[in-house]
């Protein structure tokens, strides 16, 4: 049942994500859609891929590459636009 209940909630969000970026564009608009997409790329990763029954460093290493991409495509956005 986790994995219906996290499937409506990744489609909740794309469509909301779609629905932000259709509506404005602006750099704060684009970054909380990047947050949006870590957010759905964590949810993928830990119930879909199981890493959720993994060891606590393949948990944190995922995590961290998450955040890790964040930051560095969103200072992307932040610096060079």
């Amino acid at each position: 049942m986790t994995l219906v209940y996290t499937w409506l909630l990744l489609a909740a969000a794309t469509v909301f994500s779609w629905w932000l970026g259709s509506t404005s564009y602006n750099v704060l608009t684009t970054v909380f859609i990047l947050l949006i997409a870590i957010v759905k790329c964590r949810l993928v990763i830990r119930n879909y891929m199981e890493v959720r029954f993994a060891p606590s460093w393949l948990q944190l290493t995922c995590d961290a590459w998450l955040v890790l991409n964040f930051g560095m495509i969103s200072s992307f956005y932040w610096f060079v636009l």
